[in-house]
């Protein structure tokens, strides 16, 4: 509901054209009601709609009696012959305006709630864009959160196993090169029993020089 149709269904009377040499006119709350239990609108305009009479021809906003609508007020008060006169002279001017093409105060203020309603209405359709947007895209977020983690895991996971493996291979590695060292000693040891250093054809622990052959 917009702010002058909430205010009249209130009880707030509206009265128009009160001044100083202007008969006080007051509108009925006739003229700010319209029919109940009408569908939302489904606006196609986006948010950052630039030209406001598409969301007043979405809406269904009929156009104003005889052209004599809110933007035709708006015209008249701001006419180079009146902006410069005082209020009272341009209201008088403006309802003298509206009677001279048979169209009354409330016909323009029927046009004027008529507007606030549909930017009420945008506005309230372009909340619940904004909030079903967020909520999915909030799902989407916590899903795609939980795959990186899942992933973060998995991968996390492979890196352990492949650094265990390869731990494992060096350990293993170095044990076998432990392994020959000793072996190499025992049998140079046995052979030295019968042949000294130089005739021994097993070299000893990091000794590059060629094994003697066997007769030598």
């Amino acid at each position: 509901m917009g702010k002058i149709s909430d205010l009249v269904s209130r009880g707030v009377k509206v009265i128009a054209g009160e001044g100083a040499g202007v008969a006080p006119l007051e509108i009925p709350a006739e003229a700010f009601r319209t029919a109940e239990g009408v569908a939302p609108v489904r606006f196609q305009a986006g948010t950052d709609v630039e030209d406001l009479a598409t969301v007043y021809r979405e809406a269904g906003v009929p156009a104003p009696f005889r052209g004599y609508g809110i933007d035709k007020l708006v015209e008249i008060l701001e006419s180079r012959r009146l902006s410069a006169l005082p209020r009272e002279v341009r209201i008088s001017a403006v309802l003298a305006s509206l009677d001279a093409a048979g169209v009354s105060l409330g016909d323009v203020l029927r046009d004027a709630v008529a507007r606030d309603r549909a930017l009420d209405d945008f506005v309230s359709a372009k909340q619940r864009e904004a909030d079903g947007l967020k909520g999915r895209n909030e799902t989407r977020v916590s899903s795609l959160r939980e795959e990186v983690e899942q992933f973060v895991a998995e991968r996390r996971a492979e890196i352990d196993r492949l650094q265990g493996e390869a731990d494992t291979a060096a350990s293993a590695y170095a044990q076998l090169e432990l392994r020959k060292r000793q072996e190499i000693e025992r049998l140079r040891e046995v052979l030295g029993h019968f042949l000294d250093d130089a005739r021994n054809p097993i070299p000893s622990p990091g000794n590059d020089r060629k094994p003697a052959k066997a007769g030598a």
